[in-house]
């Protein structure tokens, strides 16, 4: 989902990403993946309770991720680090940095799931 910059502080892109970025390392603060970096990413259903359900998997190689899925179905994808907000107010322009986390965009995904799911039922 595209981000709609108008909700966050004007100083976003010009203080605060870069700050959070700077702290991080340019790398996800959960898994450690780097921005920019090249990873393989495979579909597979993995059980989740009682129920399978298609996950994405990443691997830092292209011979992990061919082995695992043991098909030609390896996409290639270019990480991109984004800052989250661990209080999901992204309206909230007072946010301090320990609120703000630099995450890869499948890392921030999942973070985000269980608030847009919630979200979507309003």
């Amino acid at each position: 989902m595209p981000i709609d910059y108008k909700k966050y502080p004007p100083n976003w892109l010009s203080e605060i990403r870069p700050r959070i970025m700077k702290r991080a390392n340019n790398k996800c603060e959960c898994c450690g993946l780097e921005h920019k970096q090249i990873v393989f990413a495979i579909k597979l259903f993995v059980r989740i309770d009682k129920n399978y359900k298609q996950r994405t998997i990443w691997f830092r190689n292209l011979e992990d991720a061919e082995r695992e899925l043991m098909q030609d179905k390896v996409k290639e994808v270019k990480v991109v680090i984004t800052i989250a907000h661990l209080d999901h107010d992204e309206l909230n322009h007072e946010v301090k940095d320990d609120r703000l986390k630099a995450m890869c965009q499948i890392c921030h995904l999942r973070y985000d799931a269980k608030e847009k799911y919630r979200r979507s039922l309003f």
